[in-house]
């Protein structure tokens, strides 16, 4: 077919006007991208942007909080750290950033106790923290230190074999006490016998597994700090929640005979049922904060005692049905055959931890607050990394103290994934996009050009 003239210069022109368009379009994306500071972070575990948690926190902040870096405009890492606080001023107005170069300023480096490059110090009115490491966890569990109105001092009654921040034993709470004092808790441990007042300045007391006898004067402080709108945490056993039944009876809880046996945990891998795993939280803000699964080993049921309570009570643990409280146990042997007695034991599903709460004693606008959990070792060194046990308990923990606005933020890193491939399936995907595709799509063209020939 001839192409007139005329069809030729239509076709020029809608060339023409074609390129015109385009390079619009382009103009416009480029202007549209400088002024929009977007970014979509695909990594499997979004390891370039702030966590969900990081990300609440921040936005709920209110004061200004200031951050000063100390390093040196051409230190390699600076880059990095620069990346980092970018991250937490997309989120916030309220944090003042410096980068200072300690090499000019060795007046405030002697001042601050500045240690090494890249060392950074987060700080707000008096309250100080230096983070020697970068990471998102290490920022954000300072900004949440510093941010604290007050400092919140919590009071491990010993005496008794109970466990304790201040041990690395497996049985103790030192990796607990750790993540606590890096969200700005102070601790202080307190022998009953010793001294026969609980400091007015605790925010909360911790009753963690005691494993002898209380005398009745200790049981009367615990009671009586209790009475007057004290905050509680107790954590129990087992086989020695006996020691402190008239504390239980004050608290309107009755222990369950037994140990708990959960035969779901074979699903995890895990062959003794003394090992319970909780799904099944409350609808409350620390069932909410705890996104996981979280496991107790050999830990104790219990139930209300009063509905007419004045306290309210809330199941925050509560096992799957098919776990049972047993009470045939023989302590001396380490390998048993555990199976429900419908006659002896209790069935599930069982609770493993109550929250109490009643208006404060002394304070009607003032909440008082209690927790009783069924095991001990959930918190304990050997068993705090597992699941979201950490997560729980320091939700539990911000909780107890009310701080309210702080029991979503469970900070903690992401892990990168590796992806391991078999050597069949190396060669596979090798084979696929060196020779496979490129045949695909080359036959795919010499088709389209052999078609387009015969027409």
């Amino acid at each position: 077919m001839k192409i007139s003239s005329k069809t030729h210069r239509l076709y020029r022109l809608q060339q023409v006007i074609f390129y015109v368009l385009l390079s619009i379009a382009i103009i416009l994306l480029a202007k549209f991208s400088i002024q929009t500071n977007t970014s979509w972070d695909w990594t499997q575990n979004s390891r370039h942007t702030l966590s969900d948690t990081s990300r609440d926190f921040l936005k709920q902040l209110s004061t200004t909080i200031d951050i000063q870096v100390f390093i040196s405009p051409n230190n390699e890492y600076r880059p990095v750290v620069e990346s980092l606080i970018q991250r937490y001023q997309e989120q916030t107005s309220q944090l003042n950033i410096s980068f200072i170069n300690p090499d000019f300023s060795p007046d405030l480096v002697r001042e601050l106790k500045i240690q090494q490059q890249g060392e950074i110090i987060v700080s707000k009115a008096d309250k100080l923290e230096h983070l020697f490491d970068l990471s998102e966890q290490s920022l954000t569990n300072a900004l949440i230190s510093v941010s604290r109105e007050q400092e919140q001092w919590l009071v491990f009654i010993e005496g008794h074999g109970e466990r304790t921040p201040l041990n690395q034993a497996n049985f103790n709470l030192s990796t607990w006490g750790t993540q606590l004092k890096q969200k700005g808790f102070q601790f202080q441990a307190l022998n009953l016998v010793e001294h026969s007042q609980i400091p007015t300045n605790a925010a909360a007391v911790i009753i963690a597994s005691p494993e002898t006898a209380w005398l009745p004067g200790e049981i009367e402080l615990i009671r009586d700090y209790i009475a007057q709108g004290g905050n509680l945490l107790w954590l129990t056993e087992p086989n020695t929640n006996q020691f402190l039944t008239a504390l239980a009876e004050q608290l309107d809880i009755e222990f369950v005979a037994g140990t708990v046996m959960d035969p779901n945990a074979e699903l995890l891998g895990i062959t003794d049922p003394q090992f319970v795993l909780v799904t099944d939280y409350a609808n409350h803000p620390i069932g909410l904060a705890t996104k996981s699964v979280t496991l107790f080993p050999q830990a104790v049921a219990m139930e209300q005692t009063n509905v007419k309570s004045e306290w309210q009570h809330t199941a925050l643990l509560t096992t799957q049905a098919n776990a049972w409280s047993e009470t045939n146990i023989d302590p001396q042997q380490s390998s048993q055959e555990f199976n429900y007695d419908v006659n002896e034991d209790t069935t599930g599903p069982l609770a493993l931890g109550y929250l109490l709460t009643r208006l404060h004693a002394n304070d009607d606008d003032k909440e008082q607050r209690i927790a009783i959990i069924g095991d001990g070792d959930f918190v304990s060194n050997t068993y705090i990394g597992n699941a979201a046990n950490l997560d729980f308990s320091i939700a539990l923990i911000n909780w107890l103290v009310q701080d309210d606005e702080l029991i979503a933020i469970p900070v903690k890193t992401t892990l990168d994934s590796q992806l391991d491939l078999s050597r069949s399936e190396s060669l596979i995907i090798g084979l696929g996009f060196l020779l496979v595709l490129p045949s695909i799509l080359l036959s795919i063209g010499f088709g389209l050009w052999w078609y387009r020939r015969r027409q």
